[in-house]
């Protein structure tokens, strides 16, 4: 079981990459490319939210590896808390389909890119928030999932999930 001060760190470290992330997104969305931003922002998200489901022990492959009885209750968790990036492989096409709920902020986005450098400047800001958003929502999916099945193994330790990003 994981202490307490090494949940906190876990907790920060994660932040920490997250925010990282937040930044190589909106960093791409800088650029004066329409359409190349959404194709690396969704790769960049699809490897965030398998890392924060690695850190969390919600990996397809760490849930595998779980007796079937737990293996239920935390489907039965997932399912409660309505993701369906939790425990599966994530990819492209099913980050796409989450951020369908805030594409009016990215229609917004990609306009915004028309404009000179302002334009530039409200794509970078527009395109981190969406990115942050999604991930605080997927990190708060995955602590709901964890309460409710507070007998779930810890992740290994080691913040090797996150750092080998």
């Amino acid at each position: 079981m994981i202490t307490e001060s090494g949940t906190l760190k876990r907790q920060r470290e994660l932040r920490r990459f997250i925010r990282r992330q937040v930044f190589a997104a909106a960093g791409v969305s800088a650029l004066p490319i329409p359409g190349v931003d959404l194709l690396v922002n969704s790769r960049l998200l699809v490897h965030t939210l398998t890392r924060i489901n690695l850190h969390y022990g919600l990996a397809p492959e760490q849930l595998a590896a779980l007796p079937r009885p737990m293996r239920n209750q935390v489907d039965q968790a997932i399912q409660e808390v309505g993701s369906y990036l939790i425990g599966r492989v994530v990819t492209q096409t099913a980050v796409f389909t989450a951020v369908k709920s805030l594409g009016l902020r990215l229609s917004a986005q990609q306009a915004a890119k028309l404009a000179p450098i302002a334009g530039m400047a409200a794509s970078a800001v527009l395109s981190g928030w969406l990115f942050k958003r999604l991930c605080e929502r997927h990190v708060a999916q995955c602590e709901r999932v964890c309460a409710q099945v507070p007998q779930l193994p810890a992740p290994p330790s080691g913040m090797d999930l996150i750092e080998s990003a």
